[in-house]
């Protein structure tokens, strides 16, 4: 996770009694580079790590910290950058016509604790809060919003961010064939933790898959007893055959899930469907299932088809 790797280059560097200047991204409004929740780190020895979206803003950001890290000033600095060279407001550099707002603060021994709280959280999957404020920063343990990211401003001295912590996104990939292997690969490159399961054990794809961080060899009719509900789930059905895809959809279509993917052709995927519907299952269920799963890019090769299912995931995720 890139940003247990930021948040160790702070601890490395604070233990050291280095001080280091972090800057988080608190809000981004149009065409941005810079989403919500993106971090930089500045430390000391001209080294940096993370990004806030690139570009001339970055570099300009990087000098100025560097220049601040030699003042040794405390540094609590909330600015909303214009993506413009229309406007007489502070401008980011860039020309995207989008702003940001950036929070850059410094940090120091001092908030050591606080950063083994944070890393704590990240390597425990212990649920946390990373609060920012006019105040600095804070961790808020053993909690979690309903929203990953949150922001609130009143004024330059009253406002407040929050972001989840220690909660990853989860993918359940029910499947372990070649979709499933080329998916957990996918998912894994974009930081998912990867769960996968199949009702064989001796399959080779199987035994092949290094990128999934847990295997569960289980009947189909039991992986709903597996799977965690929340805003941080999401399941892909990829089995190698219409039974036991309906088995895996009947338990998990009344989950409340961030994504459900079923794959197969639309002809395939209209009879599973109104094979359900004489079954009871209601119709506002079968519609929060995406199927055929995937974006459609023409997909020839499981690569291409596990590219396809992880850009539709993004695009859910992101919303």
């Amino acid at each position: 996770m890139k940003d247990l790797k930021l948040w160790e280059f702070i601890r490395e560097n604070l233990k050291r009694n280095k001080k280091v200047i972090l800057t988080t991204v608190l809000e981004s409004k149009g065409s941005s580079p810079g989403k919500a929740g993106f971090k930089i780190v500045v430390g000391e020895d001209n080294k940096h790590l993370g990004t806030i979206g690139g570009g001339e803003m970055e570099f300009n950001l990087i000098n100025e910290c560097n220049r601040l890290l030699v003042s040794k000033l405390k540094i609590n600095l909330h600015r909303k950058l214009y993506h413009s060279k229309k406007v007489k407001k502070l401008q980011s550099g860039l020309v995207c016509q989008g702003t940001q707002t950036n929070f850059t603060l410094s940090l120091c021994k001092n908030d050591l604790k606080e950063v083994e709280s944070i890393i704590n959280s990240f390597e425990n999957k212990e649920p946390s809060i990373l609060v920012l404020s006019p105040e600095g920063l804070a961790v808020s343990k053993n909690s979690k919003n309903h929203e990953h990211i949150s922001y609130t401003f009143n004024s330059e001295n009253e406002w407040k961010y929050e972001e989840n912590i220690g909660v990853k996104n989860t993918i359940y990939i029910i499947g372990g064939g070649h979709v499933g292997l080329a998916l957990s690969n996918q998912m894994e490159l974009l930081g998912f933790h990867v769960v996968v399961f199949d009702n064989r054990a001796d399959v080779q794809t199987i035994n092949e898959n290094r990128s999934a961080d847990e295997i569960i060899i289980t009947p189909f009719e039991e992986v709903g007893n597996y799977i965690e509900e929340g805003n941080y789930s999401y399941a892909a059905i990829v089995t190698s055959a219409l039974p036991t895809d309906k088995i895996a959809l009947k338990q998990i279509i009344k989950k409340k899930l961030k994504y459900i993917g079923l794959m197969g052709s639309e002809g395939k995927l209209k009879r599973l469907f109104g094979e359900l519907k004489k079954e009871g299952i209601k119709s506002p269920l079968l519609k929060k299932v995406n199927g055929p799963i995937g974006i459609e890019i023409n997909s020839n090769t499981v690569e291409e088809i596990a590219v396809s299912i992880a850009a539709q995931i993004i695009k859910v995720k992101n919303v």
